[in-house]
């Protein structure tokens, strides 16, 4: 198995620290742009690093490699277009306020871009963290014991292979 050992302390402490310098920066001079841009350089970081991952597994394991292309693009998919909703709340808000106390009552929500935002990222994230679970288990070797299923056809988990004797 190609799994380095003892790098989750530093990886963890990267994080910590990373987290801990644009909040203590962001408490300080308050602009959302700052929150905005720091939020989108770690999902850059973590996209690259799968990206190089992915060209590592593609060597040696197609259907894995198949597996964690389309959990990185569900990913990558949902935080595009989270953030570009995101964006859309903020520079329009005035217009989307107007927009909902015209509406009526059950179509407001609909534009609550917002919202939108923080159910994409969770996908994201979700995405984001099967991927990782998948990878561990192709860099240990054990992937053939499992199998990425869908819920909706859309939501991927991790499910055990049942075993044939």
């Amino acid at each position: 198995a190609d799994v380095k050992v003892g790098t989750d302390i530093y990886v963890a402490l990267a994080l910590f620290g990373y987290s801990a310098v644009v909040t203590l920066v962001y408490v300080q001079i308050r602009k959302p742009v700052f929150h905005q841009v720091a939020y989108g350089l770690e999902v850059a970081i973590v996209l690259v690093r799968s990206m190089l991952h992915q060209i590592e597994v593609r060597k040696t394991n197609a259907r894995a490699y198949s597996e964690l292309v389309h959990m990185f693009w569900l990913g990558v998919g949902a935080f595009g277009v989270s953030f570009v909703l995101w964006n859309i709340d903020n520079i329009f808000c005035t217009n989307l306020r107007a927009l909902r106390a015209v509406l009526p009552a059950p179509l407001g929500p609909l534009f609550q871009l917002h919202a939108y935002w923080h159910i994409g990222t969770a996908l994201g994230c979700y995405a984001s963290i099967v991927y990782q679970q998948y990878l561990r288990l192709v860099k240990l070797g054990t992937v053939d014991r499992f199998r990425i299923r869908r819920l909706a056809m859309v939501v991927p988990y991790i499910d055990r292979c049942e075993k044939t004797e």
